[in-house]
């Protein structure tokens, strides 16, 4: 049998952990706060051209950083009894390549449920916006 020196000792079994530790560490560092920048950017960058009417955009609400909401009003339904309604305009997806996934959709509450009246989506933020701010003009005309 062999001499063991506990420093020598010490010194493998720190050298072992420190490979063991580093196996499952990537050598890319993936900055999540970046992307997310980059979405809200282009969510707010969007929104600020299309949105002008002030009355509209004083009505609009922040759900998250990539979801508005219009606020809710009252209308009757087809039932007769009357119903809130309420608009809704997201950015689901923005990936590296600029390729956008939004989302607008048209919600009816009552006393005992929310349904989705309407559900559309688009790759364009120009035309999702113009979309949302055409349902509510249609919706306050009605």
């Amino acid at each position: 049998m062999g001499k063991l020196l506990l420093n020598q000792f010490t010194k493998k079994l720190a050298e072992k952990t420190r490979k063991n530790n580093s196996l499952g560490l990537s050598s890319v560092k993936i900055n999540f706060t970046d992307v997310q920048n980059k979405k809200n950017q282009k969510f707010i960058g969007c929104l600020s051209k299309y949105l002008i009417n002030e009355k509209i955009r004083k009505s609009i609400f922040k759900i998250n950083d990539c979801t508005i909401k219009y606020g809710s009003f009252a209308q009757h339904n087809k039932h007769g009894t009357q119903s809130v309604f309420y608009l809704t305009l997201s950015l689901i997806e923005l990936s590296k390549e600029n390729v956008e996934k939004w989302e607008c959709i048209l919600f009816e509450c009552d006393d005992i449920n929310e349904n989705e009246i309407e559900v559309r989506y688009f790759d364009n933020g120009e035309n999702a916006i113009k979309y949302f701010v055409n349902q509510i003009i249609n919706l306050c005309n009605n």
